[in-house]
């Protein structure tokens, strides 16, 4: 499995990727992230790839001198993390966590932590902590589409 920077040479697994209804409620499609990227250089449209084909998406979003999510002006936010509903079940989530620090290491060497936030459901973002070893941190932001969770990541 692969973390791949999106380019135009992936528009047709974009254009193709599935997402349930009641997943659309809480991300947005990769395609409308891949436009939001092209216009702002903070954002970075990321491809889960295995075998060729796009099994998970998320955004990392340089958020450069903090944001409401963190004080922390070296982190990097990850949003609009989804797995292809094709692709579901398959440990793609978990694998592509595993792979961000070394990858974030490697393409932003100023950042030092990534803040992951979730807006779904509360007991698949636990496992997903306890998992991975990471550390849920206590938010005081309004919710927007219910129980947000955010998670910390030193890098």
């Amino acid at each position: 499995m692969q973390l791949r920077f999106y380019d135009d040479t992936y528009e047709e697994l974009v254009a193709n990727y599935c997402l349930s209804a009641r997943k659309l409620r809480y991300v947005r499609e990769p395609k409308i992230v891949v436009a939001l990227a092209k216009k702002d250089p903070n954002r970075h449209a990321i491809l889960v790839v295995e075998n060729e084909q796009l099994v998970a998406f998320f955004t990392l979003y340089q958020a450069n001198g903090g944001s409401s999510y963190s004080n922390n002006k070296n982190n990097l936010l990850l949003q609009d993390f989804s797995t292809d509903y094709r692709h579901l079940r398959n440990g793609y989530a978990k694998q592509a966590v595993h792979l961000l620090p070394s990858f974030i290491r490697k393409h932003f060497s100023t950042v030092d932590q990534l803040t992951i936030i979730v807006n779904e459901d509360k007991l698949y973002t636990d496992s997903l902590r306890r998992q991975a070893g990471f550390k849920t941190v206590e938010n005081s932001l309004p919710t927007i589409y219910g129980s947000q969770v955010f998670i910390q990541i030193p890098i």
